[in-house]
């Protein structure tokens, strides 16, 4: 008998009771080094309004019902979708789940900015190109990703803008919204004052980790900092994640972010103080041992925001030449 090759075990959807009329909905994600998302169920009246929705793929319905059911609930329980930010992780389900519940979805106005750049796979290489980064490796991860679905379900909308002042009403008080840029445009948390909790979506993860949106705004990792700032003057001692378990020393997360944020400034400085690089081999240097194939997209993008952020800053520049290096500024 032969020997099978190991295959990884599929995950489910699972949910678990974290508060009174809270609810964590553990969603499984087949993306690189991100193994679930987390969308919540806040209970409100006889019902239930969902934050966030995972991303369309395989059986990733069947996960969320999975996950609903295990706290209590279904599909048609749900008065209302509210989306932290528009990747699909997030906003992939958001239109099924509206149209079988027959609820509204709510999103910060600024998901429009993802809709008018839908992802275009040529465009990618064209930019990338521009950064350097070989053509082979490049073309492999193209063929990859043209036989890769979208992860969004349907046209994605939004039925009310969510900006500060709008609130969502639960069984665990009101939330406020809490613009929160940087990690996406559309970024937004939700704040509930009197139990101190912060459904913080990607913009504060348990395990510090960060990715930044780049080519819809200027400076997204400025945006980034000042979101830092505007949720530690909440004073939030929960925070409930987009992804992996809720955490509390919220403060010292923040913190961590900022000096995470500092260190790789640090380093992109260093590897440009021996002259002039392409962002690919600035993200080579950065990254080290640890620059691999199918993590370059995202070291790329991360090297890229880190570059245009010194670049507002003043400390760095840009040629105008066909295949873009940076320097240091003089």
């Amino acid at each position: 008998m032969r020997d099978r090759k190991p295959t990884r075990t599929r995950d489910h959807g699972r949910g678990e009771r974290v508060l009174p009329g809270i609810w964590r909905l553990r969603l499984p994600l087949d993306l690189p080094n991100v193994p679930h998302c987390n969308a919540w169920a806040l209970q409100a009246d006889e019902g239930i309004v969902l934050v966030d929705t995972g991303m369309h793929d395989r059986d990733s319905m069947g996960n969320l019902e999975r996950a609903l059911e295990q706290a209590g609930f279904k599909v048609r329980d749900v008065k209302l979708v509210v989306i932290t930010h528009a990747h699909i992780d997030h906003c992939g389900q958001a239109p099924p789940i509206a149209h079988r519940a027959r609820c509204e979805v709510w999103m910060h106005p600024a998901w429009k900015l993802h809709a008018a750049k839908a992802p275009d796979i040529d465009r990618t290489i064209e930019v990338a190109l521009l950064s350097g980064v070989p053509e082979e490796p490049l073309r492999r991860w193209a063929e990859k990703r043209r036989g890769q679905g979208t992860g969004q379900a349907g046209t994605l909308y939004a039925d009310r803008d969510l900006v500060p002042g709008v609130t969502v009403e639960t069984d665990a008080g009101t939330w406020q919204v809490i613009e929160t840029p940087g990690h996406a445009p559309s970024h937004i948390c939700l704040h509930q004052p009197e139990q101190r909790l912060l459904i913080s979506g990607d913009h504060l993860l348990g395990r510090v980790s960060q990715y930044f949106d780049i080519g819809y705004t200027p400076d997204p990792v400025g945006e980034f900092l000042h979101s830092l700032d505007v949720t530690e003057r909440l004073d939030a001692r929960l925070a409930l994640a987009g992804h992996a378990r809720p955490f509390t020393d919220v403060p010292g997360h923040i913190q961590a972010n900022r000096d995470l944020i500092a260190t790789n400034l640090d380093a992109v400085r260093a590897a440009l103080a021996g002259g002039e690089k392409t962002a690919y081999e600035v993200a080579r240097a950065v990254y080290g041992e640890q620059f691999t194939e199918e993590m370059a997209s995202w070291q790329m993008t991360m090297t890229t925001a880190w570059l245009t952020h010194l670049e507002r800053l003043g400390e760095a520049d840009k040629t105008a030449d066909a295949v873009e290096h940076w320097r240091l500024a003089s």
